[in-house]
């Protein structure tokens, strides 16, 4: 397990440097000079003068030749600081310690809601093909990960909130706030679990151990719950691990619909305002967020199939 843990860790090293390199070349290649955006988005209303650019650029490091800049920047971004906003002029690392454990509480109950309607739903699609179950879950499953989530977002707000008032049409850190901007992050996890579950229980089901274990005569229930459900799950694993980095990362739009204080409309409000800092370390969190999701999801799978271990130890 060791090894295997050194090994990702060792794949994942160049990944990331190439990461910080991207989110820096990105920061600044735009149009317009950070620092004239850095003074604009202080909002003093007043005209910008060309010497207080200038001293911006200084006070920026603009100056600097644009190796020493990434080092400088990098060097910082080791040590967890990750600059200061042009808007708000606070540490970017405090406003993402103060937005992330939002996010991660939506994409948790959003899995989780996925997990539980999904897995049943998906098993009872193979144990009854061409049904009713079996109809409605592909129907279901086609729903949710074609209807764009912005579109969603706007009719649940719509619906529930502005009609029949039955949530508040906002996002707020209350169970009742949390209801829509959950369910309409689960959507898509939950198309692509029925679809999965009903495609891995279906091979199970065919498999020759499940028709011996048929023919000594064990009932239907325990052998969907001993034989079916253990092999079935496996696949799902790594796609639940890899679904849940992508709604931390791909939240921002269901964030920002329904004004949820996460780190995905941060990410929104840092591009309509040009807050370079911001956007830089949005790209560098998110993508560290994934790859170690994607740690835990190998290290998961290793830890249920024998036979990961087996190639590691090779």
């Amino acid at each position: 397990m060791t090894r295997l843990i050194l090994k990702r860790i060792v794949h994942a090293v160049p990944l990331l440097f190439l990461i910080t390199l991207v989110a820096f070349a990105l920061g600044n290649a735009a149009p317009s000079d950070p620092a004239r955006m850095a003074l604009a988005a202080g909002g003093t209303g007043v005209q910008i003068d060309e010497r207080d650019v200038e001293l911006k650029r200084i006070e920026l490091g603009l100056d600097r030749p644009l190796p020493e800049r990434y080092l400088t920047w990098l060097g910082d971004l080791v040590q967890g600081d990750l600059g200061e906003s042009f808007t708000s002029g606070r540490s970017v690392t405090a406003l993402f310690v103060e937005r992330f454990p939002a996010s991660l509480m939506l994409a948790v109950l959003a899995m989780v809601v996925a997990i539980a309607v999904g897995v049943p739903l998906g098993m009872a699609s193979a144990v009854r093909p061409n049904g009713l179950i079996d109809y409605s879950s592909r129907l279901l499953a086609l729903a949710c990960v074609s209807l764009p989530a912005f579109w969603i977002a706007l009719m649940a707000i719509a619906l529930f909130a502005a009609k029949l008032h039955l949530v508040p049409a906002i996002g707020q850190l209350t169970f009742a706030g949390a209801i829509l901007p959950i369910l309409v992050l689960s959507l898509r996890p939950l198309g692509r679990l029925i679809r999965l579950m009903q495609t891995t229980t279906a091979e199970v089901l065919r498999s020759e151990h499940v028709k011996v274990t048929r023919g000594k005569g064990l009932g239907e229930f325990a052998i969907m719950r001993r034989h079916v459900l253990p092999n079935a799950i496996l696949p799902i694993v790594a796609v639940i691990g890899l679904d849940l980095a992508v709604l931390i990362a791909n939240s921002a739009v269901v964030e920002w619909v329904f004004a949820w204080p996460g780190v995905g409309r941060l990410g929104v409000e840092a591009a309509l305002a040009g807050d370079l800092p911001v956007l830089m370390a949005f790209t560098v969190v998110v993508s560290v967020v994934v790859l170690l999701t994607t740690l835990l999801v190998d290290i998961t799978y290793a830890l249920m199939d024998p036979r990961i271990r087996e190639e590691v130890r090779a």
